[in-house]
């Protein structure tokens, strides 16, 4: 029967890898796609071995990411993209999980090779094709293609070998990383405001309880940002693997601590096991002191091995004490201990691969984290109440009990409240001036905007404000179905220019030319940007094709009369121009509104120069 059994269970996985993973279609809806169809191996040791191998020899995967746990081997994945379109398309392919050390991509199409690259969290964003904390790699899909992705991942830090894959139509990325971003933002922006909230009351109160709820929370917040690769942003790019090394830290020492917290809020009697509790907590920390030295797998091991044991001596003994003591603050620094210990646990669950980590499941991770925040607030300023009304109880018994310093009591009393008074006065003026302070700052980011908007040299709008204004003007287009109009121009032997009179002439040239732009431009929604080196574009909103025709002659023929004078030479120039008019119909591809322009601006090169041509569209 035994044989019988694993005879049958070894058919079943031989049957499995035999069956070939369902390839990604692209077609005509295609938006974005969660890539669980793959194969992958531990045997080949070169991208020549993978190619060659025989795919019955990999395993296969279905309908889930890839979660190895904490495998260190690097592993060979390969999953095939079919493109059914008739046009070629730029998907961005995207690693869900930002803490992947080394990933080496290889597109294939057939023999030939479409792609090559290097990314991972060891890699400082400076050397990124794309600068996002994501990881992310554009394609290249011809049309109706057939090609094979070859992905060789090592994650030799320890977090876990989680490869979770999404192609993604590259507008529905920027949509899905704004929403993601900004939730995000929210979520850590709120926890953050949380630990800022908790120190700021510990410069005011001196309560050490605050300062320690507030260094917690502040943790918490860095340990999502790393969690989530925005962390590496601000990481020094020669320390490799800090995102990886900096997880189990935070969450150390959180764990460490939660214990002086504890003593704060429940305030418990001497005894054993006090003492003991305090012995292994510091053991601990002594610990920690050197274990950071080690490689970070093996901090991640001791890590996951040894905080859910201190957090449950902790939930132990809170739950002893709020036996004693059944307070508000001992209650919700049980439910805080409880939410921290569900994220150390599903954070050591995750990296073991004991299950399919999903978005929604790291849900689990950011609703403990905020609880487990506004538990910890919550805790101390309930305390900082408490004692404060325990004073006043005070206070008011011994009034009762000696009636003979009523007077000498009352103005104690009135004393206290003044101090009071004063102490919230002050956190009012001190949030005011934090106010203050933020308005300032977000007028500064404003005129950094503003800044980033304009080109240095001319002081018009530069490219990254074109193709803002570009897609908001198509949109009012389409919606108001109203022409739209785009010249591009170019200055004609502008290099003869800077190889004959050197780049600061050059220079004088292109200012020039942008100035008398700008003097032909009459209406206030018109405008005009350097598109790049010496060539601008004007886009003219509601104007139709014989007005666009109209400007751009204009325009031609004021640089044309218009000269630089440099160290007494007068220094002629001419433009060439491209016009292209259309009511936009389709405001997915602002790009057609630009190469149509650039087109005709190609055409009035090849004719001669110093002239305009109109794209005619195909009737």
């Amino acid at each position: 029967m035994r044989t019988f059994c694993a005879l049958l269970v070894f058919t079943m996985v031989f049957y499995a890898s035999c069956f070939p993973a369902s390839a990604i279609e692209i077609n005509s809806e295609f938006n974005s796609k969660t890539i669980e169809g793959i194969h992958y191996s531990f045997v080949p040791t070169s991208l020549e071995d993978a190619r060659q191998s025989n795919l019955q020899e990999w395993l296969l995967l279905n309908n889930k990411p890839l979660n190895l746990g904490l495998e260190s081997r690097p592993v060979w994945i390969q999953f095939q993209l079919n493109n059914y379109l008739n046009e070629p398309i730029e998907p961005i392919l995207s690693f869900d999980n930002p803490l992947l050390n080394n990933i080496y991509l290889y597109h294939f199409i057939g023999e030939e090779q479409l792609k090559s690259e290097h990314i991972g969290d060891a890699l400082p964003l400076s050397d990124r094709a794309i600068r996002s904390e994501s990881l992310l790699v554009k394609l290249t899909l011809p049309a109706n293609s057939e090609t094979t992705v070859y992905l060789k991942v090592n994650n030799n830090a320890g977090i876990g070998l989680r490869v979770p894959l999404t192609l993604w139509q590259q507008d529905a990325l920027l949509a899905h990383k704004s929403m993601v971003n900004l939730l995000y933002g929210l979520l850590i922006g709120f926890i953050f405001s949380l630990a800022i909230s908790s120190i700021v009351l510990f410069a005011f109160s001196r309560k050490h309880y605050f300062a320690y709820a507030g260094v917690i929370t502040l943790m918490l917040s860095l340990f999502l940002a790393y969690l989530g690769g925005f962390g590496f942003r601000y990481a020094p790019s020669s320390i490799a693997g800090l995102q990886q090394l900096m997880l189990p830290l935070l969450l150390m020492l959180i764990t460490i601590l939660l214990l002086p917290l504890q003593r704060h809020v429940c305030k418990p009697n001497a005894s054993k096991l006090l003492k003991g509790q305090t012995a292994i907590t510091t053991l601990y920390a002594l610990i920690i002191g050197f274990i950071w030295l080690l490689p970070t797998p093996s901090v991640t091991l001791f890590a996951i091995s040894t905080i859910p044991i201190i957090l449950i001596y902790h939930v132990i003994t809170t739950l002893l004490y709020l036996r004693q003591q059944p307070t508000s603050p001992n209650k919700s620094l049980l439910i805080a201990l409880i939410l921290f210990f569900i994220i150390v646990i599903h954070f050591a669950i995750a990296l073991t691969g004991l299950y399919t980590v999903t978005r929604a499941s790291l849900m689990i991770t950011f609703a403990a984290s905020l609880g487990c925040s506004f538990c910890l607030s919550y805790t101390v300023i309930k305390l900082f109440i408490l004692q404060r009304d325990e004073q006043v109880t005070a206070q008011q018994a011994l009034i009762a009990q000696n009636a003979a310093q009523d007077a000498l009591l009352n103005e104690r009393i009135e004393l206290q409240e003044r101090t009071r008074q004063e102490l919230e006065s002050q956190v009012d003026e001190r949030t005011f001036e934090l106010q203050v302070t933020l308005r300032e700052l977000e007028d500064k980011n404003r005129e950094l905007e503003q800044l980033n908007m304009e080109d240095a040299l001319t002081g018009i709008k530069n490219r990254r404000f074109f193709d803002k204004k570009l897609i908001m003007e198509i949109r009012r287009s389409r919606r108001e179905q109203t022409p739209l109009s785009i010249i591009m121009l170019d200055i004609d032997k502008f290099k003869s220019i800077n190889d004959n009179y050197g780049h600061l002439t050059g220079d004088q040239v292109i200012r020039a030319v942008s100035d008398t732009i700008k003097q032909q431009l009459k209406r206030p929604l018109d405008e005009v940007a350097r598109y790049g080196g010496e060539e601008f574009v004007i886009l003219l909103p509601n104007t139709n094709n014989q007005g666009a025709l109209v400007i751009a002659e204009q325009t031609r023929l004021a640089i044309a009369n218009n000269s630089v004078n440099v160290a007494g030479t007068i220094i002629d120039f001419t433009i060439s121009a491209g016009v292209y008019t259309q009511i936009a119909d389709d405001i997915h591809n602002p790009e057609l509104f630009t190469d149509y322009a650039d087109k005709a601006l190609y055409l009035a090169k090849q004719h001669g120069r110093n002239q305009v041509v109109n794209f005619s569209i195909p009737q």
